[in-house]
């Protein structure tokens, strides 16, 4: 039923975070285990939230795999975490997204800094709209900020805008098979 409707086209957002609790971590684990063994029954792309709880994450995505199911695509969606965090989820074939944060001076400055180590083809580009709000005057994000994501990511790697925009839409149509 889920998978024959054209508007599903992933599980998720799902996933951990440990930052704000709204749930037990007990709460998080179990929700988060039975929602990727959807994904693998399905096979659907996997649209994950992960903060602060990296280890977790990974320990219950193996664990799964360990029953012999086969994992879908993933995407660890508004990444802000670290580098090595980064490159881990890059290891294992993962995609990662960016949001406006890489835009902002400060806080974006450390995803600035590992945009060159991750390859263009693993980048998603969004905004997390309306709660992700990096534009001077404005309380929200709106989905055409998108746009901004992308020229930022262009200037870090020194790449033009057409080029960041067209292969992280390749990326993105692809992995939500929207081709």
């Amino acid at each position: 039923m889920i998978k024959e409707n054209p508007l599903v086209v992933s599980v998720g957002e799902c996933g951990l975070d440990y930052n704000r609790n709204f749930s037990t971590k007990k709460q998080q684990r179990y929700a988060f285990r039975e929602q990727v063994k959807l994904a693998c029954e399905l096979q659907m792309p996997l649209f994950l939230h992960e903060r602060e709880a990296h280890k977790d994450l990974l320990e219950i995505l193996d664990d799964v795999t360990a029953e012999n199911l086969t994992l879908p695509p993933i995407v660890v969606h508004c990444f802000t975490g670290t580098e090595e965090e980064a490159l881990t989820y890059i290891s294992r074939g993962y995609f990662i997204g960016f949001t406006g944060t890489i835009c902002k001076r400060d806080r974006g400055a450390h995803l600035r800094d590992l945009l060159p180590k991750i390859p263009l083809e693993r980048i998603m580009i969004e905004t997390d709209a309306p709660f992700m709000n990096f534009k001077k005057g404005r309380k929200s994000s709106e989905p055409i900020d998108v746009v901004d994501v992308a020229r930022k990511i262009g200037q870090v790697l020194a790449i033009p805008f057409e080029e960041v925009a067209g292969t992280t839409f390749k990326t993105t149509s692809s992995f939500f098979r929207l081709d």
